[in-house]
């Protein structure tokens, strides 16, 4: 009798093996599509068999094995990482681009070769009204133009601080995230496979922000860290800020100070962010947006392609002379309260008229469309005074425009890059540590299969046993 009861006590301990591992199948199946989830592996270990001894042998419940694979589940975060970073600069570049049209035909470049066009015109008609009034018209348009992209540009830096923000606050969310995730995995004893898919998910998410860098704890915990301090250890989450506030050098309201992501100390670790969605806006707004519409360091393109035509249109003409021998007025006016307010102020003249339009070169010799001609081919001409950082002007306008169209290219072809080799990182996790539905079906089929058979065993045993009671004598 006591090999029979030792036996059911084995067979017992089978049933509730199976039992836990059809739990853990259901679990997987459950957790199938759940983000960040890790196959788990129920594990059953031998029992001693020594029929001398009353050890019946058999199977009991091991620990639950998870397939996580840090290495994999790292390679999904390093190219989310790269995505993210890709995907925020090609949508920021994407607008700005407009602006600078490379084809010349609309914006800023656009509008400048029509100007030069439109001076070409009044050159060979230099007195009548209709080539005048078009030189007037379209000196309007290009200062339109240039505003208007002054104004976009601003508009683009407002946003962009907007997103930058939101950005900084899904970072401290998620830290706050990963650091309750890490407080549940240290609390659960065996460790909890779904607060271990959260912790995963939640990473992933961060891994799309910022270029983290995961470690691993013995305990299952992960510690966080971006750039060279910590964002989170243990329970404990740790939180950015976005600064915008730091005022440029020369106190110059109207500049644009670079935006300033300080860690929980007030230490400035905007150099230490290169990926993620937040390093592409980084990128875009403090090295992209100067270099166009200026800082407190820079003038920016923008400004100084503005002021050299202002200035040497300017030039030439009040040093012309009109057909009535009177002095020429400017054709343009902005403001010189700071050198990056010149796009965003450039204006016609409002003394400026037909008639004090000036034609004529101050000579010797005078030629009376002398002045006309000089602007006609001011765009191309190549003479010092003419030239910026030893480019024709139209040179210097294409080139600003070929530089945006590049980075904007670069970013597109980056995010389609990076997307798929998102697709293949992920392909290679799914393939170590995904569910598969099909498996599953498989083991529970054969778990079912023991269940019933040890099932089956404990009707033989009790069958036994009850013979055995049956045969002792009653008195």
């Amino acid at each position: 009798m006591g090999t029979l009861f030792g036996a059911l006590n084995s067979s017992l301990q089978a049933i509730d093996a199976f039992q836990k591992a059809l739990q853990v199948s259901q679990n997987n199946v459950s957790n199938a599509s759940t983000p960040g989830y890790a196959d788990q592996i129920a594990t059953f270990e031998a029992t001693p068999f020594d029929p001398n001894g009353g050890l019946t042998g058999g199977v009991r419940s091991g620990p639950t094995q998870s397939t996580d694979n840090y290495y994999a589940d790292q390679a999904v975060r390093n190219q989310l990482s790269a995505q993210g970073n890709a995907t925020a600069q090609n949508t920021a570049l994407s607008s700005i681009q407009s602006l600078f049209d490379t084809t010349g035909q609309t914006g800023v470049l656009g509008a400048l070769n029509q100007l030069f066009q439109t001076f070409s015109a009044w050159s060979s008609a230099p007195s009548n009204g209709s080539t005048q009034q078009a030189v007037l018209s379209q000196a309007t348009a290009l200062a339109q133009q240039f505003r208007s992209a002054a104004s976009f540009l601003g508009q683009t830096t407002t946003q962009l601080n907007q997103q930058i923000t939101s950005s900084v606050s899904q970072i401290n969310n998620l830290a706050s995230q990963i650091a309750t995730d890490n407080s549940a995995i240290a609390q659960s004893h065996p460790p909890d496979p779904n607060a271990q898919a959260s912790l995963e998910a939640n990473l992933e998410s961060l891994s799309k922000l910022a270029d983290v860098t995961v470690s691993h704890q013995a305990d299952g915990t992960a510690t966080v860290q971006l750039g060279q301090g910590l964002l989170v250890i243990g329970s404990q989450s740790y939180s950015l800020s976005a600064n915008f506030s730091n005022a440029p050098a020369g106190g110059n309201p109207n500049a644009i100070a670079d935006a300033q992501i300080q860690d929980a100390n007030g230490q400035d670790i905007t150099g230490q962010i290169t990926q993620g969605s937040l390093g592409g806006l980084l990128t875009v707004r403090n090295t992209v947006l100067p270099s166009l519409q200026g800082d407190g360091q820079q003038q920016g393109a923008l400004n100084i392609l503005a002021q050299q035509v202002a200035d040497r249109v300017n030039a030439i003409l009040t040093s012309a002379t009109t057909s009535s021998g009177a002095a020429g007025v400017a054709l343009f006016t902005y403001s010189a309260a700071s050198p990056v307010d010149v796009a965003a102020t450039l204006a016609l003249n409002p003394a400026i008229t037909t008639s004090t339009l000036a034609a004529s070169n101050p000579g010797p010799p005078v030629v009376a469309n002398g002045a006309a001609l000089q602007l006609a081919n001011l765009g191309n001409s190549t003479a010092a005074a003419d030239t910026i950082n030893g480019q024709t002007i139209l040179q210097y306008a294409g080139a600003t425009a070929t530089g945006v169209g590049q980075q904007a290219a670069t970013a597109q072809s980056n995010q389609t890059l990076y997307t798929q080799l998102v697709g293949q990182a992920q392909a290679v996790q799914t393939q170590l540590s995904g569910v598969s539905l099909d498996a599953e079906a498989v083991k529970v089929l054969e778990l079912q299969k023991s269940y019933a058979a040890v099932g089956k065993m404990v009707s033989v045993i009790d069958s036994l046993s009850t013979t055995l009671v049956n045969m002792i004598p009653t008195a």
